[in-house]
């Protein structure tokens, strides 16, 4: 656009010569000519530009009254990158300062000094703006990196939170199981002891009754809260990434989008998870393993996917693989089919583990 307003500029100028030169055909011509090659030089490619001012300048090397608008070939020619034709426009206007009358000589020199300078001023401002718009992308990138890089970070603190905290809920609950469930029990097989020495005594055998069901209902208590702490210690998802983790030779990629898994389900898959990985850190050549956890509206879905090159034997494909190939892909389908559901393992650009476990209690 700047470009358009610094020719229209220029070539208001150049109509100045009108108030000089009488008007004729060939003036009219010039005229008509310098804006069709200005127009040119605006939509022809960049090693193009410069054909259509070329041409104009060699018109006004032969015909005089052309170098009246001389000033706009002169803008399009000043940002050629080769010197003899960002300057050739020199040669027609030099001619013409000796052939034409003063005063439009004159007219003509002060235009074509006025397009070099807004051919400049235009240049310095697009690479300015084109430097800024550079500056502001990098700014941009840098920032959504950092972004990036911010989001990982607080996603790895959630997931040190969330790990500390379920790590805490096992050991509260092994607490319990260890100290006060044993001490319980202790009390229990006491109190049966003293049931049975006691036996003759009604009195008394009843209120060890009565203090055997309250250690016995006391033990189920504790037993349901341990319970109730395990599994809520257990997390997929985390599971999952710190077997990850733990698998150093290959790079996993997670996508988890399952919410309310059960544990039931979430350690048949976990366990299927590790005997995945392993196979593949094993028995593979695969660099790259991907883990896909989700949640359908009638089943819960796992695939275990590596970049592995060298596909396995056939006969170890399928839904029901080779008995000898292997006690990994046995123990994957017989976790899978505990639960109701079916594993099936094939090869597609790599071996696939694919496992499906449906809702609501196992079949």
């Amino acid at each position: 656009m700047e470009r358009i307003v610094d020719k229209v500029v220029v070539l208001a100028c150049c109509l100045a010569c009108f108030a000089v030169l009488p008007w004729g055909v060939a003036l009219l011509l010039a005229l008509l000519c310098s804006v069709a090659a200005s127009a040119l030089g605006e939509v022809l490619r960049r090693r193009l530009a410069s054909v259509p001012a070329l041409a104009y300048v060699l018109a006004a090397l032969v015909w005089p009254p052309f170098a009246a608008f001389l000033a706009l070939a002169a803008y399009d020619l000043s940002r050629d990158d080769h010197p003899l034709v960002r300057w050739c426009w020199l040669l027609p206007a030099l001619s013409a300062l000796v052939r034409l009358d003063a005063v439009l000589a004159l007219l003509m020199a002060l235009a074509c000094a006025l397009a070099l300078l807004l051919s400049y001023r235009t240049r310095r401002f697009q690479a300015e703006l084109a430097a800024y718009r550079r500056l502001r992308d990098d700014v941009q990138e840098t920032s959504l990196a950092l972004e990036e890089k911010n989001r990982g970070l607080r996603d790895k603190q959630d997931l040190e939170v969330r790990l500390a905290t379920l790590a805490e809920r096992g050991r509260i609950a092994r607490e319990i199981h260890d100290n006060v469930g044993h001490l319980l029990t202790r009390s229990i097989m006491q109190v049966e002891a003293l049931q049975v020495v006691h036996r003759d005594d009604e009195r008394v055998r009843g209120e060890l009754a009565q203090v055997g069901d309250t250690l016995h209902e006391a033990m189920g208590c504790v037993r349901a809260s341990v319970h109730d702490l395990h599994d809520d210690a257990f997390d997929l998802e985390t599971q999952i990434r710190e077997a990850a983790d733990a698998c150093a030779t290959l790079a996993v990629d997670i996508d988890y989008r399952a919410s309310d898994v059960p544990p039931d389900v979430g350690y048949g898959f976990i366990a299927i998870v590790r005997e995945a990985l392993s196979n593949a850190a094993k028995h593979s050549d695969a660099s790259r393993v991907s883990v896909s956890v989700a949640a359908y509206p009638a089943f819960y879905r796992l695939v275990v996917h590596d970049n592995g090159s060298v596909p396995p034997p056939s006969d170890m494909l399928g839904d029901a693989p080779r008995a000898d190939g292997g006690i990994g892909l046995s123990t994957m389908a017989d976790r899978a089919r505990a639960l109701g559901g079916r594993c099936r393992f094939d090869y597609d650009r790599g071996f696939k583990v694919f496992a499906t476990v449906p809702k609501g209690d196992p079949a």
